[in-house]
């Protein structure tokens, strides 16, 4: 019989994350019957000095490890603040568990303070919200919370927990093993067979892997695939990771903002314009990742897999529609495809010419690099990827500075895993993130690169990491301006206006909270600046003075009126 006590609900909480392999939540103090009931040697706190900025770190940690990460709020506007993570949250598809406080059940509706209808505000935000009115509901609603969010689609999810509620009395098991999760979606054999055909029939086939084929950890099969039919893989943005891109298959990242020479989308885009049969997994052919609908070309078949039957059916284009898991289609279409080829194909005229594309990309890049006397992005990059250990996860902003990494950093290389607040394009992702992928992985090095403008939305978050003494190593891309605004206005004959900052010494801003902080205006001191930050055991700050006017490699003309 299993072991039971008699103790409050906040400890049932403590006790599903615990079975669900939750080992670190992110807020500040609250729901306080929760943080009362929490083993520090289980489960270790990280008080955030912003709600968003936790949800922020718990989305970090969600998507880096593939299971449900907990951000926390108390009721009112501390929950409200969670809201932008729980967006971008939802557009990246990562299990994001919200758990916040809510008023007394006894004055809900009388003009309690800081009272919201919390579960009205975020329903059309995330894939989940309750309210348990009963302190022996708690654990059932946590319990479901958890398995939703990473279970089909995954996503964010939302339980508020009234204070009485959490604090009532309840009888909750102690259970040593982790909740199994729901087993993925397979493919009907029919279809698996068919897609096969319609691949080995290609002339030019292209792999497109998206968001959801990362989820399912499906690069493996994806890759196979790929081989099997000589095929280039495409990633979008958030498909990071999914492979190894030093792959000699691998040809970037598909899309509008890595379109221009030095970029991986001009490997890209040709390819997926070209394609006869495209196969995409586990994207919605976003406006990002489409360049607004142009790619594929019009010609294309595209074979769509996808675990959301509901995404399938709100695509625009003409497709052959499979509703499954991508790992488990991946691996039914390899099999009916070894049972139609005679061998894999010829791939020297493929890789043969993704090499030359990618010597191109190459030279633009070192072009950009060493161009004037200003210090460019791709300089601070070339520059990160001598320094950067090659087991580091990078953590980058929205904005510039994660439109530069999509062809700047290769995962693999440079790096063992990227993520950014690319997804809905969140400023203020880069230093929170950084903060829970370095509390997610202790044995690795995490390096921020954030712009100015970003890093304005997070200054505070600098006390945390000198806190918990996280050995993060944030670089500021300081251009002192909203930079992709300002070209908004150039490229729409606008005006600028309002978009320049003051000179914000973010060097000062870390050694004001004890951190080691560099300021870096001259290029040629750029590596010493990185090796110094690098040397630390702790955090360090580098404030990069770049060039305002350099735009990452992509074609400015495709951002028009966006």
């Amino acid at each position: 019989m299993p072991e039971t006590s008699a103790r409050n609900a906040g400890h049932a909480v403590a006790d599903e994350l615990r079975r669900h392999g939750v080992t670190e939540i992110f807020g500040q103090d609250s729901p306080e019957w929760l943080y009362e009931a929490i083993d520090p040697e289980v489960i270790r706190p990280v008080i955030m000095r912003d709600e968003r900025s936790a949800g922020f770190a718990a989305d970090a940690v969600a998507r880096l490890t593939r299971r449900p990460a907990v951000a926390c709020g108390i009721h009112g506007p501390g929950a409200l603040n969670l809201t932008t993570a729980l967006f971008e949250a939802r557009e990246a598809n990562s299990p994001l568990v919200a758990l916040v406080s809510d008023v007394e059940t006894t004055v809900r509706g009388r003009g309690a303070f800081q009272e919201v209808d919390l579960l009205g505000v975020v329903a059309p935000i995330v894939k989940w919200a309750a309210r348990p009115e009963r302190a022996e509901d708690v654990a059932p609603a946590v319990a479901r919370a958890l398995r939703t969010s990473v279970s089909g689609c995954p996503g964010p999810v939302l339980v508020a927990l009234p204070n009485d509620v959490l604090g009532g009395t309840v009888e909750t098991e102690r259970a040593s093993q982790n909740a199994p999760f729901a087993a993925p979606a397979g493919i009907a054999p029919a279809l698996a067979a068919r897609a096969a055909a319609m691949l080995d029939q290609a002339r030019s086939p292209v792999v497109l892997l998206g968001n959801g084929a990362r989820i399912a950890g499906a690069g493996a099969a994806a890759t196979e695939l790929a081989e099997r039919l000589s095929a280039p893989i495409i990633l979008t943005a958030m498909a990071r990771g999914v492979i190894t891109e030093t792959h000699p298959l691998y040809a970037g990242v598909a899309g509008f903002m890595s379109d221009g020479p030095g970029g991986s989308g001009s490997v890209a885009n040709p390819l997926l314009a070209a394609a006869d049969v495209v196969l995409v997994v586990g994207s919605d052919l976003d406006g990002a990742t489409t360049d607004g609908g142009r790619l594929p070309g019009p010609q294309a078949v595209v074979i769509r897999v996808d675990v959301d039957p509901d995404r399938l059916a709100r695509s625009p284009r003409d497709q052959f529609p499979i509703a499954a898991d991508a790992g488990v289609a991946l691996e039914a279409i390899n099999k009916e495809l070894a049972a139609v080829q005679s061998g894999s194909r010829d791939r020297s005229a493929v890789t043969s010419e993704l090499g030359r594309r990618w010597a191109a990309v190459g030279a633009a890049q070192a072009a950009m690099a060493s161009s004037g006397p200003a210090i460019s992005p791709a300089r601070v990059y070339a520059e990160l990827r001598e320094v950067l250990p090659k087991d580091a996860l990078a953590v980058c902003d929205a904005g510039y500075s994660s439109m530069w990494a999509l062809s700047a950093l290769t995962v693999g290389r440079d790096v063992s895993a990227i993520t950014y607040g690319r997804a809905a394009g969140t400023l203020g992702f880069g230093l929170p993130g950084a903060i829970g992928a370095q509390v997610a992985h202790p044995d690795r090095r995490v390096v921020a690169v954030v712009g100015d403008g970003g890093m304005g939305f997070t200054w505070g978050e600098l006390e945390t990491l000198a806190r918990e003494r996280l050995p993060v190593v944030v670089v500021v891309l300081n251009n002192g301006c909203f930079a992709y605004q300002r070209l908004w206005h150039d490229l729409n004959d606008g005006r600028r206006r309002w978009l320049d900052f003051a000179d914000v010494r973010h060097d000062h801003l870390a050694s004001a909270v004890g951190i080691p902080g560099w300021r870096v205006t001259d290029p040629g001191r750029l590596t010493d600046a990185l090796r110094a930050a690098f040397a630390q055991d702790g955090p360090a700050v580098i404030d990069v003075v770049i060039d305002p006017e350099a735009t990452p490699p992509f074609n400015a003309g495709r951002h028009v009126g966006r």
